[in-house]
């Protein structure tokens, strides 16, 4: 297919608005053979991420409280005043009396002498700031006992006494004028001079501690009035009560040096943000041997919430948490181009293929690397089963921010917009109760589930007990045979009322998994995530778990990957190595701490483990050290009552891979099995881009993990190593990748 740049279809494919499959297959090729093409729904999506985010967090329109009060009053009817009661009232007093006393005092001030000397004070900083002591002659007919024609009520008493007025000298500094323009637009400009007024009684003035360029909230906060009006003081030199801008103790005080500083107010909006996030501790897996432990065994994981949730980090400009970094989620983030099976199942094959690689490792030459990968077969989207899908959505209060229960909607909103009539959609939300917002219905009816979605509030606790039973209960009532059975649980984790026990709600989703129900979980949000809680539910309900940070990665998860994250081809798969100590002097499985299984857990068929999705990706990476390099390995007296065992040789075999899996349907696993040989071991730099780039993101994760295991290997190396093999990159995320290798680098540097 040709495709332009100017194409509306591109906006459409990129925008996620393209529901023929077709259509979407056919400009997904174009893209991913044009650089150009990518480049332009790269920024498509970008601009769309910056638009939404800007709209989203634009306050709507609206009045204010008091404008909304104002609205709501009746207004009274006034009744008429008399002539006499115009006169007397309150305004026409307080006039008539402010212009006589006007008219008494005006004439009186060519009396008033002053005399200005000199003193000098210090500030709290060691600056010196002058002041000007004015020395006030009022004559006495204006101090005591001056006629007042009028009785005005509140008004201030006449003084009893000249006060001492100091005027402080402004400063010259320039940064005057930069605190100035600090100023929150509702505080008045500060005033000039800037006047402190102390007790009008007679007392000895100490050395005052002002800053005329303190924050004038500090003057305009206090009131004055009568002969003192307007005169603040700007901070109170006492503990006790101050009137007309001045301290009623300040004879008490001898000096103001000691006094402490002015409290500062926090700004608006200000608050300390509490990380109470939450994840299960990791350790780095040390070297094995093959005579020691000859097995190792674990079960595959398909999860990627690590990856989005590493990226979030960086992207706010910190490190994660080593124990945020899963590497194995890292590695399977991205889609990988190994061969599909090609036999489909009717003829007998296997739903997923089994590739084996083996180079040299990029941090240790010495050492291998031997790369195992399982590639799931292409369901067309006709194809797939129906689904009954039961969203399990938290409403709680901690959800209410915009990168969790809006972005929840949009990702519900994206996924919807893929299903049609075979598919039922119900939804169930939790806070301090739960309830079921949308009973199951066909999930053509958008405007019906979308309605429901846009009346979704946050607010409240989180009872996450009560709102999981409901939801596999609704999804038992309309469980379809042989369907996609399935709850989706979109969460931040923090679970705080009711049932909040980790065993008691991994114990359900136990249960209901082996009933045919899966549980899908969806994190949000920062700041209370619950990565652990999040993970174990997602293991023990046989589902995946994702991290949703940003509409892009929704746009992944529900539009790239969706298939193969809410369908399964393929059961409780396993896989089992066998290292050959002829060949093999330690080894060591990088990432799948927790995923790892007993040895004899491999062939018990009651022992559950992962499951895989159509088209997905599994990969796991081994790092072999080769027989005669020497190593200090921890080992183990020999037997007193049993002879150790002794290798068998088998010349250039490395390893037996044992793979076991069950069918959707099916009790019983199968086998698969193939042998690694040493003659395929290539140069690292001869392996292909696949290799290479796995091999990069899991040296990525140790750096990220601060791991000593891999030496001084460092992030522009891994970076080269990324960027040389990002091959095709039709949704643009190894692109991606090397940028966050970057901000690593230099977050590193900064630390």
């Amino acid at each position: 297919m040709k495709i332009s740049k100017t194409d509306p279809r591109l906006t459409a494919y990129a925008l996620g608005e393209i529901d023929d499959s077709k259509e979407r297959n056919q400009i997904e090729e174009a893209v991913a053979a044009d650089t150009e093409l990518l480049a332009e729904v790269q920024s498509i999506r970008s601009m769309s991420d910056l638009l939404i985010g800007e709209l989203k967090n634009e306050a709507a329109p609206g009045l204010s409280e008091f404008e909304k009060a104002k609205l709501e009053q009746v207004p009274a009817a006034k009744p008429k005043r008399t002539l006499v009661q115009l006169l007397l009232s309150w305004p026409v007093a307080t006039a008539t009396a402010a212009a006589v006393l006007a008219l008494l005092f005006i004439p009186q001030l060519d009396r008033i002498k002053m005399t200005v000397p000199e003193i000098q004070t210090s500030e709290n900083d060691g600056a010196a700031v002058r002041y000007r002591e004015l020395k006030v002659d009022i004559p006495a007919e204006l101090i005591e006992g001056t006629p007042q024609p009028i009785k005005v009520p509140n008004l201030e008493p006449a003084p009893t006494s000249a006060p001492r007025i100091f005027v402080a000298e402004p400063k010259k500094e320039p940064e005057y004028t930069a605190k100035v323009e600090q100023r929150s637009s509702s505080t008045p400009p500060p005033r000039k001079p800037t006047i402190v007024v102390n007790n009008p009684s007679d007392v000895a003035v100490p050395e005052l501690n002002i800053d005329v360029n303190a924050d004038s909230s500090a003057v305009y906060n206090r009131g004055g009035g009568g002969f003192a009006g307007g005169l603040s003081a700007v901070r109170d030199i006492s503990d006790g009560s101050t009137q007309y801008g001045y301290s009623a103790n300040a004879s008490e005080r001898q000096a103001t040096d000691a006094l402490p500083p002015p409290v500062t107010q926090p700004k608006p909006g200000s608050r300390q943000d509490w990380n109470t996030e939450k994840y299960d501790p990791i350790e780095d897996t040390d070297f094995r041997s093959p005579l020691v432990a000859p097995l190792s065994t674990f079960s595959i994981d398909v999860d990627t919430a690590s990856y989005a949730n590493v990226r979030r980090f960086l992207n706010q400009g910190q490190l994660p948490p080593a124990d945020a970094v899963r590497i194995e989620e890292l590695v399977n983030y991205f889609n990988y181009d190994d061969a599909a099976p090609t036999e489909s199942l009717e003829e007998g094959g296997d739903p997923f293929a089994v590739h084996m690689a083996q180079a040299s490792a990029p941090w240790n030459p010495q050492h291998s690397l031997m790369r195992i990968a399982l590639k799931g077969y292409e369901m067309p989207w006709s194809e797939r089963p129906a689904s009954n899908l039961v969203f399990l959505l938290d409403v709680s209060g901690s959800m209410s921010s915009a990168n969790k229960l809006p972005l929840v909607k949009e990702a519900m909103q994206i996924l919807i917009r893929r299903l049609d009539e075979r598919d039922r959609v119900a939804i169930v939300v939790y806070a301090g109760a739960s309830g079921l917002v949308l009973p199951s219905t066909t999930a053509n009816n958008s405007e019906t589930i979308e309605h429901a979605l846009n009346n979704l509030k946050a607010g409240g606790s989180t009872n996450a007990g009560a709102g999981i039973d409901l939801a596999y209960k609704v999804a038992r009532e309309h469980f379809i045979e042989g369907g996609n059975n399935r709850v989706i649980l979109c969460t931040d984790g923090d679970f705080n009322v009711g049932q909040t026990n980790r065993g008691e709600l991994t114990s359900i989703a136990d249960e209901q998994a082996g009933e045919g129900v899966s549980l899908t979980i969806l994190g949000f949000g920062m700041g209370n995530y619950k990565d652990d809680m999040l993970e174990d539910l997602s293991n023990k309900g046989k589902g995946s778990y994702a991290y949703i940070d940003s509409r892009a990665e929704a746009r992944k998860v529900f539009l790239e990957d969706l298939a193969s994250n809410i369908f399964k081809i393929a059961k409780d798969v396993k896989i089992q190595v066998e290292f050959n100590p002829e060949q093999v002097q330690a080894y060591r499985l990088i990432g799948y701490e927790n995923r790892r299984l007993k040895a004899e857990d491999f062939n018990d068929d009651k022992k559950k483990a992962g499951d895989i999705g159509p088209g997905h990706s599994v990969v796991a990476f081994y790092e072999v050290v080769p027989a005669g390099i020497e190593m200090d390995l921890p080992g183990v007296d020999k037997l007193r009552y049993q002879k150790s065992a002794e290798a068998k040789p088998v010349p250039g075999e490395v390893a037996t891979v044992k793979l076991r899996y069950k069918r959707p349907d099916a009790d019983t696993s199968r086998l698969i099995m193939q042998t690694a040989h040493s003659g395929d071991l290539l140069e690292f730099n001869d392996a292909n881009d696949d290799f290479r780039f796995g091999a990069a993101v899991a040296a990525f994760g140790f750096k990220l993990r601060s791991s000593e295991t891999i030496g001084e290997f460092n992030y522009a190396e891994i970076e080269r190593i990324a960027a040389g093999a990002i091959g095709l990159d039709s949704g643009g995320h190894r692109s991606e990748f090397t940028e966050l290798v970057r901000q690593a680098e230099r977050l590193s540097r900064q630390n």
